[in-house]
């Protein structure tokens, strides 16, 4: 499905948005094997650079810090423009600035998720900062709420609920008209 954004011509990179849970690293790293492109996690970069988890960053510094960081991460990982698949984190899609350079130097794909999913494949993972000691359910909806609109914007929108991997990823492939190792 077209959606608003009309597709930048540079399919040197592409980004995949969604909720934690809605498979972004794991279609983002199957994809790149498929196309030989390399495979960027943006949090995995952010961890790096931070030296302590996204969790302990949250704690110690707050969430409006960490987005600087992310925001900073992304728009110079944009600059380059080589084949990568790159991942990000649920909410760096939120900045106006990030959108602004996906939009100018990437396609953007949004992996849609129902919550109910959503919810069960965040329940089997302890790594989320948002999610902590929190209904999940409840702060999924409410994030739901705040970035569906943003997600929205993506040049491409793949509902994933009940896909598998190989299926899901051969849609990408088809829809984008992209070559397998070109």
């Amino acid at each position: 499905i077209m959606s608003k954004l009309s597709p930048s011509n540079n399919i040197n990179n592409l980004v995949i948005i969604g909720h934690m849970g809605s498979g972004k690293s794991t279609i983002g790293l199957y994809l790149a094997k498929k196309l030989s492109y390399s495979f960027i996690d943006t949090d995995e970069l952010i961890v790096k650079k931070i030296k302590m988890s996204i969790s302990e960053y949250f704690k110690n510094f707050g969430e409006k810090e960490f987005r600087l960081i992310e925001e900073k991460t992304i728009l110079d990982l944009l600059d380059k423009n080589t084949k990568n698949i790159i991942a990000f984190g649920g909410g760096a899609f939120q900045s106006f600035r990030v959108r602004q350079s996906v939009k100018k130097n990437a396609i953007s794909i949004w992996l849609k998720c129902d919550l109910k999913t959503l919810a069960f494949r965040c329940s089997r993972k302890k790594n989320r900062p948002l999610l902590q000691d929190k209904n999940i359910k409840s702060v999924l909806k409410e994030l739901n709420k705040l970035r569906a609109d943003n997600f929205a914007k993506a040049n491409y929108i793949f509902n994933v609920s009940k896909k598998t991997k190989s299926k899901l990823t051969n849609e990408i492939i088809d829809n984008l008209n992209l070559n397998e190792n070109y």
